[in-house]
């Protein structure tokens, strides 16, 4: 995309670069390569884990990233609370459940690595649905509640489970406050907040200026929000840090059936979105996902076809933008 296009607005163009499955390094050079901005990250292969990194480590891996001609947006230390089940948490012992102290430990240390990095932000999941995760690997489609979440467009939280939410990120919107940094809730459709509706009643609830929302318009179609280019966006405008983006194709979404898609070849009506982003003038940051495999089955092409996708749409709406001026 031309530089001109990137001066016109307050799009921050990123990648996610556990897509890749590269070394740190080769992923990070990756990335500057196809034009990237900000990365974000959630494991680095054959490294030590985040949240288990020291403050010397930390500062390596901050300085590896500026050599690299880029800036972290988020800190996400192996997915906080994206494998916990809700229901497996007891109101009254929370904090005693071995998983969620885990959880909760690395979102701190998140935290301390944000405000050491300067980053701003970390980011963590909203609790997975009571069927998810009970076998080896990921259950969604399959999971007894699926079919009810689909009809009523991502779930119906039952009060009991919504006042666990509020407790549990109560806590953690207390540690950020102690660390000046945001928390950014990501989506999928296995979890709670599955839709832009689940967040908002969430963030309506807390009503901390530190929740902010990354935005995945694939997960929120695959928990049958059709509207998120649109009512969804409008729920969540004032809470998005960003869109984590991919695109796919529903073949049969009560039976849990979809495939994954190149940017633009989906469901989702990204130029829609894309368009309110502009009409907004949200400064949010793009962060290009894959999922799809390309005939080659390279995940770096992926990567490159996704993020050529995404700031051709770009460009062609700034353009647009400047003619209408």
């Amino acid at each position: 995309m031309a530089k001109t296009n990137r001066q016109q607005h307050h799009l921050k163009f990123g990648i996610w670069l556990d897509e890749m499955k590269l070394p740190f390094d080769e992923a990070l050079a990756v990335a500057k390569r196809i034009g990237a901005e900000y990365v974000w990250f959630a494991e680095l292969p054959g490294e030590t884990a985040i949240a288990e990194m020291s403050d010397a480590e930390v500062d390596r891996m901050g300085e590896r990233v500026a050599r690299h001609g880029l800036k972290l947006f988020q800190i996400c230390a192996e997915h906080p609370f994206h494998y916990i089940r809700l229901m497996d948490l007891q109101p009254d012992s929370i904090q005693d459940h071995p998983a969620f102290r885990k959880d909760f430990n690395a979102l701190i240390r998140a935290m301390q690595i944000a405000a050491r990095l300067d980053v701003g932000a970390v980011l963590a999941y909203g609790l997975s649905w009571p069927g998810e995760w009970s076998q080896q690997g990921r259950t969604w489609g399959r999971a007894p509640t699926w079919p009810m979440r689909w009809a009523t467009r991502g779930g119906i939280i039952a009060d009991d489970d919504m006042d666990k939410l509020i407790n549990i990120f109560s806590l953690v919107l207390e540690q950020a406050e102690q660390y000046n940094v945001d928390v950014v809730l990501g989506m999928r459709p296995f979890h709670h907040i599955s839709t832009t509706t689940h967040f908002r009643l969430l963030a309506e609830r807390l009503g901390s200026p530190r929740l902010k929302f990354q935005l995945s318009p694939g997960d929120s179609l695959l928990s049958a929000e059709c509207d998120v280019a649109t009512a969804g966006f409008t729920h969540v405008r004032p809470y998005l840090h960003g869109l984590h983006i991919k695109d796919v194709h529903v073949i049969d979404g009560p039976k849990g059936r979809y495939e994954w898609r190149p940017f633009g070849e989906g469901d989702v009506d990204y130029p829609t979105l894309m368009g309110n982003l502009f009409e907004h003038r949200c400064e949010v940051f793009l962060a290009v996902a894959t999922h799809f495999r390309p005939p080659s089955e390279s995940d770096v092409e992926a990567m490159e076809i996704n993020f050529a996708n995404v700031t051709s749409l770009i460009s062609l709406l700034a353009d647009q933008q400047q003619r209408d001026w």
